[in-house]
């Protein structure tokens, strides 16, 4: 079963070009499934809290080096040495029966906001970009559940499927719609850095609050009670600083004060973390909310053009190869709803400023025709007199 789900998810992205494939970090999760599922007590599969998680250890660690290091590794899949070591049975039987498949991030489904959330068998994967590449940073089961932050992707291997979390959230935007036997919805992101900078912006803000939060939560009565000391002397300029802003050389004060699951200062983080989306291919992928047939349409530019059946509502994202891919909009190909999107569209493109720039040229032109037609009454009227 899970070689069959791996098997049509893919196959969609065969006309893709190379990509980053998650096949290796995906087929190590699946064994680590079958570590927690055949030997693990707890959930945890972690000996260092319990020791009778030891067997399940064992095979946690030997899905990894029997994926990524094959040859150097398959001596514990052969004689004495497997029949000695019961988690490296359960290992070297997966190594040994699992499909080989690519798996493209294009084949995922829409990203998921935080906070991660794990069942029982699940396992996730925390991803952190190196050197333009994403790159697996620790395999997670359990209670042992990653936060979802700037910096990182996080992957979650079910029994049936996966679903992934990402932090940058970004969506594609409806620029217009078109009816006929196939509604034509049109879409363009190419405002991708704007949005992630104002959640970035958003963000920063959120971070420095609850350190200025932290701050007065800590020495505030202390601050108060020297100002109390010093009568009505101000605050010294030395104090408002060190109670308000937060110097270089005491980034470890973020830690002792419990940030360590907060958002780190944003630097850079726009170059840093995400590389330019610039001569990429992209997949338009589109599925009818309740479930059904799946579309997806290849592009190399920031804009395409889907057909869509009308009187459905439909799930359009924009997936890439490189990362996690967009969040989700709602297309709602219903006639109405078409055309109550073309009246919000309207209304959207309505600048008041505009309006009123039209109603006072048309006033002045009115005004301007009113005064050339006295003047032309009037001059009628004294050419008669003088007859």
């Amino acid at each position: 079963m899970s070689s069959l789900w791996i098997l049509v998810l893919s196959v969609f992205c065969v006309t893709m070009g190379q990509g980053f494939d998650l096949g290796p970090i995906v087929r190590i999760a699946q064994c680590k499934i079958m570590c927690i599922k055949t030997h693990s007590t707890d959930g945890t599969c972690d000996r260092s809290f319990n020791p009778a998680e030891n067997i399940c250890n064992d095979c946690w660690h030997n899905c990894d080096s029997l994926e990524t290091q094959w040859e150097a590794t398959k001596s514990i899949c052969e004689g004495d040495e497997n029949l000695r070591c019961e988690g490296c049975q359960t290992a070297c039987s997966y190594r040994t029966t699992r499909p080989e498949e690519e798996y493209l991030p294009s084949s995922l489904p829409a990203p998921t906001k935080g906070p991660v959330k794990l069942g029982r068998y699940d396992v996730a994967v925390e991803l952190h970009r190196v050197g333009g590449a994403w790159k697996p940073y620790g395999y997670y089961c359990g209670l042992r559940q990653p936060s979802v932050r700037p910096d990182n992707w996080i992957l979650v291997i079910l029994q049936d499927g996966i679903r992934h979390y990402s932090w940058e959230e970004w969506t594609p935007t409806l620029e217009s719609l078109k009816d006929g036997p196939l509604v034509e919805a049109t879409l363009s992101w190419r405002d991708v850095d704007d949005q992630l900078k104002r959640q970035r912006d958003v963000e920063q803000k959120r971070f420095n609050d609850r350190v200025r939060q932290s701050y007065l939560e800590k020495y505030g009565e202390k601050v108060l009670v020297e100002w109390r000391e010093r009568k009505d002397r101000p605050i010294p300029e030395e104090i408002f600083r060190r109670f308000f802003f937060r110097r270089r050389n005491e980034d470890e004060l973020q830690f002792d004060m419990g940030f360590r699951d907060s958002y780190p200062v944003f630097k850079n983080q726009a170059s840093s973390v995400r590389p330019t989306m610039e001569k990429q291919s992209y997949v338009v992928s589109w599925e009818p909310e309740t479930g059904g047939l799946m579309g997806n349409q290849v592009v190399d530019t920031r804009t395409a053009q889907i057909s869509l059946l009308p009187g459905t509502k439909y799930l359009v994202r924009i997936a890439s190869n490189d990362g996690p891919g967009s969040f989700s909009i709602e297309i709602d190909t219903r006639p109405k709803s078409v055309q109550v999107w073309r009246i919000k569209k309207k209304l959207e493109n309505f600048y008041p400023w505009a309006a009123v720039t039209g109603v006072m040229s048309a006033a002045l032109v009115i005004m301007m025709a009113l005064i050339v037609r006295r003047v032309i009454k009037s001059k009628i009227v004294v050419d008669e007199e003088e007859v």
